[in-house]
């Protein structure tokens, strides 16, 4: 088997590593740069899904003619991270308006199911950005935003959503439509600058001596 690691094929022997999984521990260990992490795998030229990572890992290595690895540094994982919690994030915004707009219309299912899809991608942003201020290395009890703590820019969605919450309850769609139009979009708006920021940090962090 041969083994390449972003596009450069390795010299090392890897006769003697059982699974794929043994090989890639081997990569890592002694072939990928210092801070940088093995991000994909290909198998043969077919690149290998999040899905079916676990099972491709344990595949037998002597089965494979060509194992590619791909690596990045924390701060180009990061920074890819924001840009697709970006894209998310904006609809999400989109999604929001119209669920406002269906409400007002008194599509109360439409817009309900709008929503329902929402709130399932704010969570996913929500889990990107907690992910990458970890694999930053920043402290979220002393970081700050804005001159405020970063603490409570990440968690003020939480305030707007239980208030969401609260409207559902009781059916209050008007209260609904106006949390959706107004106070959940200037939550968005902060959170743009927030994966903005993450973004600022991750590049400074790539063109830090360290990460060289």
């Amino acid at each position: 088997m041969e083994v390449f690691v972003d596009h450069s094929k390795l010299n090392e022997s890897f006769d003697g590593t059982r699974t794929v999984q043994d090989a890639v521990r081997v990569v890592q260990e002694h072939a990928c740069s210092p801070g940088r992490l093995v991000v994909r795998l290909q198998f043969d030229g077919q690149d290998i899904k999040a899905e079916g990572m676990t099972a491709a890992l344990q595949c037998d290595a002597s089965a494979l003619t060509r194992l590619d690895v791909f690596t990045a540094s924390r701060g180009e994982l990061v920074i890819d991270t924001m840009n697709q919690a970006s894209l998310s994030l904006q609809e999400t915004e989109e999604g929001c308006h119209q669920a406002a707009e269906m409400l007002g219309q008194g599509k109360v299912q439409e817009g309900m199911d709008t929503l329902a899809e929402c709130l399932r991608i704010w969570q996913q942003v929500h889990q990107a950005v907690i992910g990458s201020i970890e694999m930053l290395g920043l402290d979220i009890m002393e970081a700050t935003f804005q001159d405020a703590p970063l603490l409570d820019a990440v968690t003020k969605p939480k305030a707007v959503l239980f208030q969401i919450r609260d409207a559902l309850k009781v059916n209050d769609h008007v209260l609904l439509a106006d949390l959706l139009e107004y106070e959940l979009s200037d939550v968005t708006n902060q959170w743009f600058s927030i994966i903005a920021h993450l973004r600022e940090e991750a590049d400074s962090t790539n063109n830090s001596p360290s990460e060289a």
